[in-house]
């Protein structure tokens, strides 16, 4: 039976997650991937001018964006976390109190933003009362309550993750959530900003690839892990997750390979049984003082390689693979520090 405290934890995860795998997805990988491209190349336009159309993260979007808005409204953590990267600071945003121990990046600084609602159920009153300027949400959650959201201020939603594709190389949530940064960067009149948060981190998976490789720990096999709370099941972070698109910025081969909707996929101890030279990062849901023994428990684990081979490690309770640029860096920074602690193949 699933005590209190593991039940509390599925109930947090459960609701720090909601916007994290339901999303709805339209294009190819193949086009996305161009489109993509061609966004990021995009020349100077005149000043205050931003064009939203064909680019593939945007869902829905008023007619007219603001020039350089002040007074944003962030409906989910992704987008709160890439305006406080771009130097601006929500005037309300979706479920304040979460945010801290789930993203964490600058949540001092918004202390004193006033929470607007859940991000299931944003209040539209609360939203109208901070006077936004711009306001920011995700399509799949956000489109019914659109127009109401357009008649307050001029708003975007973002489609929240790229499609699957069983072809060729899928594109991540990693290249989705960058695109969508990029996006904000140039509707906020950020764009330079959004460069160099940009840079910073490609400079630090750099940074971070280098580390492994001199390490002599290139192409070494990882799995990110999930704690749901219940009893031998858990998330794999599949092969067009965030966390896979760092692994493989990092010179690491990430598992399991293939891509999912969701960008996760349920495994069991079972499933690691035949993952022979695997590291395995587990993301608590509650606590990092609860041992990791107590945590995988089920008896199957001590036939599993990586546990038999002590290549399995305890990981703070995070959702940074749904976050924005800074929470890609932590993970990045998380993911080698936790893999240099661990005994490299033999």
């Amino acid at each position: 039976m699933m005590d209190a405290g593991r039940r509390h934890a599925l109930g947090a995860l459960a609701a720090a997650l909601g916007a994290a795998c339901c999303g709805t997805f339209s294009a190819s990988s193949g086009a996305m991937a161009a489109t993509l491209d061609a966004h990021r190349a995009q020349g100077a336009r005149a000043p205050g001018e931003v064009s939203l159309a064909g680019n593939p993260v945007v869902s829905q979007a008023s007619a007219t964006m603001p020039v350089r808005p002040q007074r944003v409204v962030a409906l989910d953590f992704m987008f709160a976390e890439s305006v406080i990267a771009l130097d601006l600071v929500p005037v309300g945003m979706a479920d304040t109190a979460f945010y801290p121990g789930w993203l964490g990046y600058q949540s001092e600084r918004l202390a004193n933003v006033t929470d607007i609602g859940s991000r299931q159920e944003p209040g539209l009153e609360a939203i109208a009362a901070v006077k936004p300027d711009l306001i920011i949400g995700v399509g799949f959650r956000h489109a019914p309550i659109f127009d109401a959201l357009d008649r307050i201020a001029p708003t975007i939603l973002f489609q929240f993750s790229p499609n699957v594709s069983d072809g060729g190389v899928p594109v991540t949530q990693l290249d989705w959530m960058r695109q969508i940064f990029r996006t904000i960067g140039a509707v906020t009149g950020r764009d330079a900003r959004a460069q160099a948060v940009d840079a910073q981190l490609d400079a630090g998976i750099a940074r971070n690839a280098a580390r492994l490789a001199a390490a002599g720990r290139k192409g070494e096999r990882v799995a990110l892990l999930q704690d749901l709370g219940l009893p031998d099941r858990y998330w794999a972070y599949t092969g067009n997750s965030t966390s896979a698109g760092l692994a493989r910025a990092l010179g690491l081969d990430p598992w399991p390979k293939k891509p999912t909707r969701e960008g996760t996929l349920y495994v069991t101890s079972a499933d690691l049984l035949r993952q022979r030279e695997l590291a395995v990062l587990f993301v608590t849901a509650s606590g990092m003082d609860v041992p990791l023994s107590a945590k995988l428990d089920s008896p199957v684990w001590r036939f599993v390689p990586a546990m038999k081979e002590h290549r399995i490690a305890l990981i703070e309770r995070n959702i940074w693979g749904f976050g924005g640029p800074m929470s890609a860096l932590k993970l990045a920074d998380v993911m080698t520090d936790t893999m240099l602690k661990l005994p490299a193949v033999r």
